[in-house]
């Protein structure tokens, strides 16, 4: 007998040792006796036909695309405030560097369709879940890891030779790891890993970080605006380190995937989970 997906779904939060399913993870279509899965970062309209097609007992997506996994999405923001205090900032201040964020955020998601790719995946009765947060977490306590082992003086760049040697999916990805702020040859100083709370925390959040201590802040992405702005406001005072989207979200997910085939789901890996494995 295979996993239902609700089994499938404890297992992602075991990996991480949480009892609650976040707001940014969902089932949208049950399944159970699933012994094949086709994975990827993201899963709509086509790839759900061509699980249903190719025969799949379930397609599961990394990023979240209808349903409470859209509409609650800026729940998975207070992770933000979470991290940011972990490092000093205060929590008003916290709060306040990710207003715009989860104004923007609740208005997209109101906006979106978020019945699109569900309503295709029930026309078809093929099982379709996502898994988002708990792979990130996976994530950002292995970032968190490499940081805490380097030395008191390493600089920047030994942080990201560090993280390409740690991960394959580093060293495989068509990416590379950015130094946007700052520069290779700088004291890394204090690392603020602002990874799985959502998405990233854009430059109000890099801000609340810098000006609360922290020197170095590593997001997996990051807009160009953010960055213009991050550079205007403290030129090579501060550092930033981009990881890239695809590549980061890899090497949680190539975790959660062993996990899933030592529980007996044998996975095809596409749309990015193949990274690094």
């Amino acid at each position: 007998m295979g996993l239902t997906t609700e089994e499938i779904m404890e297992l992602s939060l075991s990996l991480v040792d949480w009892d609650e399913v976040p707001g940014d993870s969902t089932v949208y279509v049950p399944g159970e006796d699933i012994e094949t899965a086709l994975v990827g970062i993201d899963l709509e309209s086509p790839e759900i036909q061509l699980a249903a097609s190719e025969g799949y007992d379930l397609a599961l997506a990394h990023h979240p695309v209808g349903d409470d996994a859209r509409l609650e999405f800026t729940d998975v923001l207070d992770r933000q405030v979470d991290l940011m205090t972990d490092h000093g900032v205060p929590e008003d201040a916290a709060e306040d560097a990710i207003a715009d964020l989860r104004e923007r955020l609740d208005h997209s998601a109101h906006a979106s369709n978020y019945r699109h790719d569900p309503s295709v995946a029930e026309l078809l009765d093929q099982p379709y879940m996502n898994v988002h947060l708990a792979p990130d977490e996976i994530g950002r306590r292995a970032f968190v890891a490499v940081a805490e082992d380097l030395p008191d003086d390493a600089t920047v760049g030994d942080f990201r030779t560090a993280l390409r040697e740690a991960f394959p999916a580093f060293r495989d990805a068509d990416t590379d790891i950015e130094v946007r702020l700052g520069d290779a040859d700088a004291e890394l100083g204090e690392v603020a890993v602002h990874h799985a709370a959502g998405t990233n925390g854009g430059a109000s959040v890099a801000e609340a970080y810098y000006d609360h201590g922290v020197d170095t802040v590593l997001y997996i992405h990051v807009g160009a605006d953010d960055t213009q702005q991050l550079r205007e406001q403290y030129g090579d005072e501060k550092n930033l380190v981009i990881t890239g989207h695809i590549a980061s979200d890899a090497v949680g997910l190539s975790v959660f995937v062993d996990a899933l085939e030592e529980a007996g789901v044998s996975c095809t890996c596409i749309s990015g989970v193949g990274i690094g494995r």
